[in-house]
């Protein structure tokens, strides 16, 4: 679901903490693509793109959205919970952590009643930093035996609940295709996302909490933000309403430079999807037009630079409704931010609309000549009205039976036959 690791590029990594507190015109002022892994200035930079900094501005764009502030303390607490619950680490988490992970509850249950209050919600998606726990679903967690059962309460997803999940698919899927029909393992990696997904819809600030305190991706941002030490110190937790036309198909990752669009791609890079396929042209008109009132606000963010902004497309329904767009997230341009079906080395002046936005895309170029990395056959470009657009002609080569079992070891383990149709690693 993440974007390909292989679009990020290497830097050196601060290992010094950095203790300068940096103006907002020195984080935008930085080169992205120079910013030292870890470090104090990066992290800031990489902040400014948070949802709390253009909720308000971009409110008619996105999803009705409720923040709060993290606690230094209830951060620990988070990364003891995920080091004992997850790590089978002992003794991590004290009494003064469950006492912080019960404040932090306490903030979520508030912003759940706020949204409820005020647009009536009745689902939520919870993050807490910079990104989502969406990785939490994909490994459900088994509380170690000697944890206390209210902290182990807390663990994760489990594996009842996981099944309970497949099981639902498994019967939805029945009513759809021919029990005869035999699936390939990319069409059970679709159905495997989806059921993903939906585990990362909550009704609760407790059911918040068990992905908030498994997901290695919230760990990896509160460790590394805690390593710059207390001085300074600002996460916050997010929780926005839930929506069920949200669909890995329908994400898009779109690039966009003073305001205005640079290229989108399709944002899941490992499956082709014959809804993009075919309406290539309605999804970047939806795009384009959703970012037209954002332009403002995105140039002002940005310091009209480079921002990457993840949209929804819905289609139009059969009220007559017009294709929509809505933004999900702003996210740092730069290698920090996966790049999906682009690169951020060969195809660094396409995604800067031609502009050399950092001073260095000669020397980038230098290194490694546009073109020179040629465009994968399973990757289909099309300009539209003036954008490069890309998505997956049909499914990459690689993906096998073997892989799913590794990668989605759980969910080949505890899915029903039905939802695996015949997949030889359960069938002979």
């Amino acid at each position: 679901m993440a974007a390909n690791p292989s679009d990020l590029q290497s830097e050196d990594s601060g290992s010094d903490v950095d203790s300068h507190e940096y103006s907002r015109e020195e984080l935008l002022s930085s080169n992205p693509f120079t910013l030292a892994n870890f470090s104090n200035r990066k992290l800031r930079y990489m902040a400014l793109f948070d949802v709390e900094h253009w909720m308000i501005e971009l409110k008619d764009l996105t999803f009705p959205t409720a923040v709060a502030k993290v606690e230094w303390a209830e951060a620990l607490a988070v990364q003891h919970f995920y080091q004992e619950g997850v790590c089978c680490h002992r003794n991590k988490i004290t009494d003064d952590d469950v006492k912080a992970l019960a404040r932090l509850q306490c903030k979520i249950d508030t912003l759940i009643s706020q949204l409820t209050l005020n647009n009536n919600s009745q689902g939520f998606f919870v993050r807490m930093g910079p990104r989502s726990p969406k990785d939490a679903p994909m490994m459900p967690v088994k509380p170690p035996q000697e944890m206390a059962l209210a902290n182990a309460s807390l663990c994760g997803i489990s594996e009842s609940k996981l099944a309970g999940a497949l099981k639902e698919a498994a019967a939805k899927l029945a009513l759809q295709v021919d029990e005869e029909s035999k699936a390939d393992a990319y069409e059970v990696l679709g159905r495997f996302q989806d059921v993903c997904l939906g585990l990362l819809r909550v009704t609760s600030a407790e059911d918040a909490l068990r992905l908030l305190v498994s997901s290695s991706r919230v760990m990896g941002d509160v460790s590394h933000t805690l390593d710059q030490g207390e001085a300074g110190w600002s996460m916050s937790i997010v929780v926005r309403e839930w929506d069920d036309a949200v669909k890995l198909e329908r994400e898009f990752r779109t690039f966009v430079v003073d305001g205005e669009v640079s290229a989108i791609s399709q944002y899941d890079d490992q499956l082709m999807y014959p809804f993009v396929a075919a309406h290539p042209e309605q999804i970047v008109a939806a795009i384009t037009e959703c970012l037209a009132p954002a332009k403002a606000t995105l140039q002002s963010l940005s310091a009209n630079r480079g921002v990457v902004v993840d949209f929804l497309v819905v289609p139009s329904s059969h009220d007559g409704t017009p294709w929509q767009a809505r933004i999900i997230e702003l996210n740092p341009f730069g290698p920090m931010t996966g790049a999906s079906l682009f690169t951020w080395t060969g195809d660094r002046r396409v995604l800067q609309g031609g502009r050399d936005l950092y001073g260095d895309l000669d020397e980038c170029e230098g290194l490694t000549p546009p073109g020179s990395i040629p465009l994968p056959l399973h990757v289909n470009e099309k300009v539209i009205l003036g954008v490069p657009f890309r998505h997956l002609a049909q499914n990459p080569p690689g993906f096998s039976w073997e892989k799913l079992s590794v990668y989605w070891e759980a969910y080949v383990r505890l899915a029903p036959q039905a939802l695996l149709q015949k997949c030889p690693l359960t069938c002979t």
